[in-house]
């Protein structure tokens, strides 16, 4: 038999069967919450009960009519060579949540220690995880002579399909659907009585209950674990995650941040565009960088300058003219734009914003090497 996938071990839907039974579910969703209901508040009753009965029988009795009340039925079966042990301990594969307080319930001799060395619950329709080796180590180390009574253990509902658990689901989800479900059936098989032998080591013992559960139940043995399951989890969650929706550049902004950027040459991008986002103004954002609302560290301002071409000094153009004065004039007007004097701070904003345009004017003569009337470049 191959071994079945990571997946297959788990249901991932609450309905296990899409067929045409589900449409008896409308005419049963009001008959279920009644019994949702009367459920709960017999389980709490039960609960107030069993605070006050000092007898371990009349508990154990209690828990039985509590469990037929709930809808839960367990079906015990032995298998030919069975023989329930007074004291022993109770391996079974894990499949719901529910599976210790049922075990507990029908142990009616006392020393009975139930475990489950699975570590997760598992369908038991495909395969089974790993017997981990932890739970036997304490129990060959604390008490070596009892024996071990494998089980093997399947849940089904007749009406509705609902899946006992499913791959990510939360307890109280399993707890809901129990108290919704009219009735949920524990099989449990009891299996021959097995020890460890001197010369067997824990690992082999291990694999060969393993291997009598997973007989019994008529499915392989995989070599996945509680982890790899806790992994498929994450792997899952991460899937059902919408996608991000990517943020593109604003265009117009961009635009706005030129235009900023274009006057003050010295601020980053980032702060224009971070004090855009929140002025949508140019005029705005260049008035608070200007005024040092917005605080920054300003970025060396890097000038082209065109290299003039080879050939006789006497040939002089737009393309050799190299303005000297413009670059110290503008460094004045931008040093003196963000002075902290009190009568810098006090100039109003109409003759800040005339000391930028010339500052923008200087730029462009400066880096196109031009000379217009009426402007000292």
């Amino acid at each position: 038999m191959a071994s079945p996938n990571l997946e297959e071990l788990f249901e991932d839907s609450r309905i296990t069967q899409w067929d045409w039974t589900l449409l008896l579910l409308v005419f049963y969703t009001p008959l279920g919450l009644l019994l949702l209901v009367m459920r709960i508040f017999a389980l709490i009753q039960f609960y107030l009960m069993f605070l006050y009965m000092p007898y371990q029988p009349i508990k154990r009795y209690l828990l039985r009519v509590c469990g037929f009340m709930l809808g839960v039925f367990v079906n015990e079966k032995y298998s030919n060579k069975a023989v329930v042990q007074e004291n022993a301990v109770w391996v079974a594969n894990h499949c719901s949540p529910f599976d210790s307080i049922v075990l507990q319930v029908i142990a009616d001799k006392k020393g009975v220690i139930t475990t489950f060395p699975e570590e997760e619950t598992t369908t038991a329709k495909s395969g089974l995880l790993k017997f981990q080796l932890g739970s036997f180590e304490q129990h060959k180390r604390n008490n070596p002579s009892l024996p071990v009574q494998p089980l093997s253990l399947r849940i089904s509902r007749p009406f509705p399909s609902f899946a006992i658990t499913v791959l990510d689901s939360q307890s109280w989800t399993d707890v809901f659907f129990l108290l919704f479900s009219p009735c949920t059936i524990f099989n449990i098989k009891f299996l021959e009585p097995t020890q460890c032998r001197e010369d067997e080591e824990l690992e082999a013992y291990v694999n060969r209950i393993e291997s009598t559960v997973s007989q019994d139940l008529g499915v392989t043995v995989t070599s996945f674990t509680a982890k790899d399951k806790a992994e498929l989890i994450k792997r899952k969650r991460f899937e059902a995650q919408p996608p991000r929706p990517v943020q593109r550049p604003n265009n117009r902004w961009q635009v706005m941040a030129s235009q900023v950027k274009e006057v003050l040459p010295h601020v980053p991008m980032a702060v224009i565009l971070s004090d855009l986002s929140r002025t949508n103004s140019v005029d705005a954002t260049v008035a608070n960088l200007v005024e040092g609302v917005v605080p920054f560290i300003p970025e060396p301002v890097v000038t082209r300058v065109e290299s003039a071409p080879s050939g006789p000094s006497s040939q002089a153009g737009p393309s050799n003219f190299k303005p000297l004065g413009a670059s110290s004039q503008l460094q004045q007007v931008a040093a003196s734009s963000f002075s902290k004097l009190v009568h810098e701070r006090g100039l109003s904003l109409q003759e800040r914003k005339q000391r930028l345009l010339r500052q923008a004017q200087l730029r462009y003569c400066e880096r196109h090497g031009l000379q217009i009337s009426g402007i000292n470049c």
